[in-house]
């Protein structure tokens, strides 16, 4: 989805991720759809296999990171005979500009999906000008 005003919040150039040397395993980018809503960028990231508790969402130096791990890991009871789903973490950034609240950004997960709520600043949001008689 394309952004009609690329300062405001940024998607980095998709790359494959399939390692990275930080972290041990697989890595992948989760799928996100941004919408704009008049008061607040709306972020829907689609994190299948992850629970709330394994999501971190946080921001640093004008970047919204997203990282998460697959609730049921290979191990203990879990031992398939066929997969054809990978198992690995998920990592995404975002940059914001500084015409968004960073103090007002919430997070909610319903089956899988990562709802990101990234509030604009009250400068940014549109309004109404009473006009008065003269």
């Amino acid at each position: 989805m394309a952004n009609p005003n690329p300062s405001e919040i940024q998607v980095r150039d998709k790359q494959e991720l399939e390692q990275e040397s930080t972290r041990p395993g697989l890595v992948f980018r989760p799928d996100v759809d941004i919408l704009e809503r008049p008061d607040a960028y709306v972020i829907f990231a689609d994190l299948p296999g992850v629970d709330e508790k394994s999501v971190q969402v946080r921001i640093e130096k004008d970047v919204l990171l997203l990282d998460a791990q697959l609730a049921t890991l290979p191990g203990a009871g879990w031992n398939p005979v066929h997969s054809e789903y990978r198992v690995g973490a998920f990592h995404r950034e975002f940059r914001i500009s500084d015409q968004v609240e960073v103090d007002a950004v919430s997070a909610t997960m319903r089956d899988g999906v990562l709802e990101l709520r990234v509030p604009k600043s009250a400068r940014r949001r549109p309004r109404a000008i009473d006009v008065r008689a003269g």
